[in-house]
């Protein structure tokens, strides 16, 4: 498929003479790929959690996909997985696409940004590739060129699905040159993850210990933060003497630390020793890594650690939303703003303004009615975009199949 005369007027534009000062070499990946591309914070986080997803499905039906996740340099990288790369690039760097596309050679190349990354779409569909443009609401190119005549309706011809949020939405696409029968209606696409896995005999095991008493979770707490969460539990135990607190610090290695510092003020037990759960344990101490689907199973609610501090909210909420538990957080969401801001519009959470105020905020939290009205809100919000995700890994799937790789 070769290039039109906007097109080439584009490339060229933006043609580089080698690659920029310290840019990643494009990752070896075991084929097929799919490439997901993100130019803001927000769609990293949406395509994080839908390649991870992809990637699952996959594997439970005995298939392998790799996935390369590129985003603009600046963002916060997606966590490291088999199977998965993350790349910094320019998205308008001609030499690295077309490096990619040569190294890779990916299937399908599926976009959720702010503005049409141009190159990628031209350089990949002229190579063979499937486009697919999600979380858009409306076709923008990056400074002038959407008004370079040809550009738009060439560049749109060459996309095969775009994932509209809204009905409303079709005017946009049609006006830039997109055919009707190529847009998908498919709802708001979000950035749950997956829900957390856990061992079941062991969460039985631990429920059991715990003698169906009622458990708050603090998740991901970085130590400036250990003093406001122990203040907190104070006042847990005041509301109701039988409460019990799951602390998962930041740093595992604080584990041994944090339960000297703790047992001359409460019954502690630490579980990378093994220490045993009693019906008098108040504080279990979790140093390990990996566990965070045990330990949001087993609370009511959960304080998000470090959105009291500036060090900002260490995890995401919609793991905690996704498996049933009423959040508390403060005003530091850092890189999850917009996850945060959707739960606390579901009124799935309860903010907080200051570090005084926690221990109230869990008592409230803590309450049979309170809990599950907020469990259920969550599980709303990290609910309305599965159906998106289906929808577009099904899409992916197929461009996998007609192209004989899957």
């Amino acid at each position: 498929m070769q290039h039109s005369a906007s097109e080439r007027l584009y490339l060229l534009w933006h043609h580089r003479a080698g690659k920029s000062p310290g840019a990643a070499p494009v990752p070896h990946l075991d084929g097929p790929v799919i490439w997901l591309h993100a130019d803001n914070q927000h769609a990293v986080g949406q395509l994080d959690a839908l390649s991870e997803a992809l990637m699952h499905q996959q594997a439970q039906q005995g298939k392998h996909v790799s996935v390369l996740l590129s985003y603009v340099a600046g963002l916060q990288p997606p966590a490291e997985i088999p199977g998965r790369a993350a790349l910094a690039i320019a998205a308008d760097r001609v030499e690295t696409i077309t490096e990619i596309m040569s190294r890779l050679a990916p299937v399908t190349v599926l976009v959720a940004v702010q503005r049409l990354p141009v190159a990628i779409i031209s350089i990949a569909a002229a190579a063979g590739a499937k486009i697919l443009i999600a979380d858009m609401d409306s076709p923008r190119f990056p400074g002038f060129w959407g008004h370079i005549p040809g550009l738009s309706a060439n560049l749109m011809g060459r996309v095969h699905r775009v994932f509209l949020s809204t009905p409303a939405q079709r005017t946009g696409w049609a006006k830039a040159g997109v055919a009707t029968d190529r847009m998908l209606l498919s709802g708001p696409l979000n950035d749950a993850p997956m829900a957390l896995g856990c061992n079941e005999a062991e969460r039985d095991a631990l429920a059991q210990s715990f003698r169906q008493r009622t458990v708050w979770l603090a998740i991901g707490v970085p130590e400036i933060e250990e003093a406001t969460i122990v203040a907190a539990h104070r006042a847990a135990l005041r509301d109701s003497h039988r409460v019990a607190l799951i602390l998962h610090p930041l740093d595992p290695m604080r584990g041994t630390t944090l339960k000297a510092e703790l047992t001359p003020k409460f019954n502690t037990a630490l579980r990378s020793v093994d220490d045993q759960i009693t019906p008098d344990t108040q504080v279990y101490i979790v140093d390990t890594e990996g566990e965070r689907g045990l330990w949001y199973r087993l609370a009511v609610a959960c304080y998000i650690g470090g959105s009291l501090d500036k060090t900002g909210a260490t995890v995401t909420p919609m793991e905690a939303a996704g498996l049933g538990c009423a959040i508390v957080h403060g005003r530091e969401t850092g890189q999850f703003g917009d996850a945060f801001q959707r739960l606390t519009s579901a009124r799935a959470t309860s903010r907080i303004q200051r570090a005084e105020a926690l221990g109230q905020a869990i008592c409230s939290a803590l309450r049979p009615d309170q809990a599950a009205q907020m469990a259920h809100q969550g599980w709303q919000v990290v609910s309305e975009g599965a159906e998106t995700a289906d929808m577009i890994i099904a899409t992916l799937l197929e461009t996998l199949d007609s192209a004989g790789a899957a």
